[in-house]
């Protein structure tokens, strides 16, 4: 969920291949300007894999003694994640709000447990009386029941409601007289419905107008249970976002004539409810490098898009997410392109953006969101889009799903940076499981990082914001990133995205792009479809990059501190016939050296040293400058490299 550099030359010179049209040659100049050390500081692991040194939970320990997890960050041999099949018919009746459904629900234990029972989460519970809230919502929104559950059975049988227990978001069915064994599955069927809440403080969700709906957290959605904690038990409050376990999805959506639905997956049925200049246009926009319009408002309104009908009943398959999520209006306009995202097989991504007339930069959103998908598949991550479809819908928020996002419209501003983190989700939470609830870092900061450096590689250089870490750090707010996400109310923001962005392009720096790049592949191909865990990530990176670490996400991620570097002194080095800058570390987080040094004689130097000069624990660094030269003044510091105290970063010959 998106709440709104300077990069190295190695960096912006992949960039730079991979889409040579966004930089520019003032940018050129600037990247060959740049001297980097490369000398090798880093300390290497031995070939068996060990413990890690970094502090760990006792309560986690047990996942690594059962062989479910590696201390290598792979996933043990006996890794196993249950998983669900959803078959869902629901409808939507716009002018009551009301959205009733039904579903079965074909789940697989593939666990070595008997489970006890199994828990749903009906997430519209957030707005049943007495329902566990983070913030007010709008009065008029609360009802007494929630989500009404109108049948409910297990393997065929009805569940009594002795057998359930219904509590924050969860529903619980006691199965202790009929447990599900070990490798065996079971089918639930479940009839509900609810009213969609209309305030403006929906978290996350958008009664946009009388006629235009997104619709997320929607249907009775089986938890995940795993091999670190059992049954999920965050609920949803409307602030901690995901834990979803992996399924595949059969839904037929139906609504009043001249709506048309944008949802997670592929839309099966084109032909059969769009007339056939509309679905000729749908259908060349999935093989089109160019934006087509699909329809218009003003084509809505002539009539003639849709052929007659007593419904429009929508048709979507998904497979492998965690989530689906739906979107719907009577007159938004559709532009839809579509992008390479795999150049080995020609893969490629349908791409649309669906909007409201009024939104002024929502006619940019498709470019911009094929765009960045293609970058995103071939620089950072450099990693395949996952998924075949991805829709930017024109609503109240900036929030992802898989394969839709809930993105409001932000003119006068463009609309890249918003688009680009909201879309960039597709690999952190939803195609690597990440259970957000608890360590939002691990797909926020990833966002974060995305955003900003994709945007300023699309943008020439003039968009994409590296969020503000300088000015919390160090403070009480300043949470270390492992203390888990809810368990944090006002640290929470900074801890998942400030910090975490910060620390990534720190260790982009650190290790370069080609490092960091294998590092990141051998992450998501070793948990694609799976949940990894923060020390999965930590000892995965670890491995793949033959270093140890540890001395860097110590201090990023488990300790409090700040990051401050300063220009201590500028002295001579006689035998080196050449004036030296010593550059002080005064706090623990361990930062890049960067310094801009003007000679008395009008020439230049750039200086740049990764974070690893203080892998060792050293608190000073001694810089070399051009012998033969005097410093005139020397300025410390970039756009990318937090520094909490800047005051001390400037020397200027008294």
């Amino acid at each position: 969920m998106f709440r709104y550099c300077s990069l190295s030359a190695e960096v912006l010179t992949k960039a730079g291949r991979f889409f040579p049209t966004v930089l520019s040659t003032k940018a050129g100049r600037f990247v060959a300007a740049v001297f980097f050390a490369t000398a090798t500081l880093f300390s290497f692991l031995p070939s068996a894999a060990a413990q890690t040194s970094l502090f760990f939970p006792r309560n986690l320990k047990k996942a690594y003694d059962k062989g479910t997890r590696s201390w290598d960050g792979k996933p043990g041999p006996n890794y196993w994640q249950n998983r669900a099949n959803y078959v869902i018919n629901a409808s939507l009746e716009p002018k009551t709000r009301r959205l009733s459904g039904e579903e079965t629900v074909t789940y697989f234990n593939n666990s070595p447990d008997t489970l006890k029972q199994i828990r749903f989460k009906l997430q519209h519970d957030r707005y049943r009386k007495g329902g566990q809230r983070a913030y007010d919502v709008t009065p008029s929104d609360i009802s007494d029941e929630g989500v009404r559950i109108e049948n409910l059975t297990y393997n065929g049988q009805a569940v009594d409601d002795k057998k359930r227990r219904r509590a924050s978001t969860f529903l619980d069915i006691d199965l202790k007289d009929n447990p599900l064994p070990p490798k065996s599955t079971a089918t639930m069927t479940v009839n509900w419905s609810y009213t969609l809440p209309a305030g403006e403080d929906a978290a996350r969700e958008c009664v946009c107008d009388s006629t235009t709906f997104f619709v997320p957290y929607w249907y009775p959605q089986i938890a995940v249970y795993d091999d670190l904690r059992g049954w999920a038990d965050a609920p949803y409050t409307g602030t901690y976002e995901f834990y979803h376990e992996f399924a595949d999805y059969d839904v037929t959506i139906s609504m009043p004539p001249g709506f048309q639905v944008w949802a997670t997956g592929e839309w099966q049925n084109a032909a059969d409810i769009l007339e056939k200049t509309y679905s000729d246009r749908w259908t060349k926009a999935h093989t089109a490098a160019e934006v087509i319009s699909v329809f218009s408002e003003k084509e809505l309104t002539a009539g003639g898009v849709y052929k007659n009908a007593k419904q429009n009943i929508f048709k979507f398959k998904a497979s492998d997410v965690p989530d689906f999520a739906f979107a719907a209006s009577d007159h938004f306009n559709w532009d839809a392109t579509s992008v390479v995202v795999d150049d080995k097989t020609g893969r490629r991504t349908f791409v649309s953006a669906a909007y409201n007339t009024a939104s002024t930069d929502y006619p940019q959103v498709a470019r911009i969101a094929a765009d960045g998908i293609r970058l995103m598949s071939t620089y950072l991550p450099g990693y395949p889009f996952p998924y075949p479809s991805m829709t930017v819908f024109n609503g109240n928020d900036g929030m992802e799903y898989p394969m839709m996002c809930n993105d409001a419209s932000t003119a006068p501003r463009s609309p890249m940076t918003l688009t680009i983190h909201e879309v960039s989700h597709t690999y952190f939470p939803f195609m690597m499981g990440i259970n957000e609830q608890d360590y939002a870092w691990m797909d926020e900061g990833w966002a974060s990082f995305f955003d900003y450096t994709l945007s300023d590689s699309l943008s020439g250089h003039t968009i994409g914001g590296v969020r503000g870490y300088s000015g919390i750090a160090g403070t009480d707010n300043d949470v270390p990133p492992m203390v888990k996400s809810r368990n944090l109310s006002s640290a929470y923001r900074n801890a998942s995205y400030q910090r975490p962005q910060n620390a990534y392009l720190t260790l982009l720096d650190l290790l370069g792009y080609e490092k960091f790049h294998h590092c990141m592949s051998v992450y998501m191909d070793r948990w694609k479809g799976k949940h990894p865990a923060p020390f999965d990530f930590f000892n995965t990176w670890n491995d793949a990059s033959g270093q140890n670490l540890d001395w860097f996400w110590r201090p990023w991620f488990f300790e409090w501190g700040y990051p401050d570097l300063a220009i201590q002194s500028v002295v001579n080095d006689d035998a080196a016939k050449c004036q030296v800058i010593i550059v002080e570390r005064k706090g623990n987080i361990p930062v890049p050296v960067h310094l801009e040094v003007e000679h008395t004689d009008g020439s230049k130097q750039t200086i740049h040293h990764t974070a690893a000069v203080w892998k060792d624990g050293a608190t000073s660094f001694r810089i070399a400058c051009m012998p033969g030269k005097t410093v005139k003044s020397a300025q410390l510091g970039q756009k990318t490299i937090p520094d909490t105290d800047q005051k001390d970063n400037r020397f200027t010959t008294p």
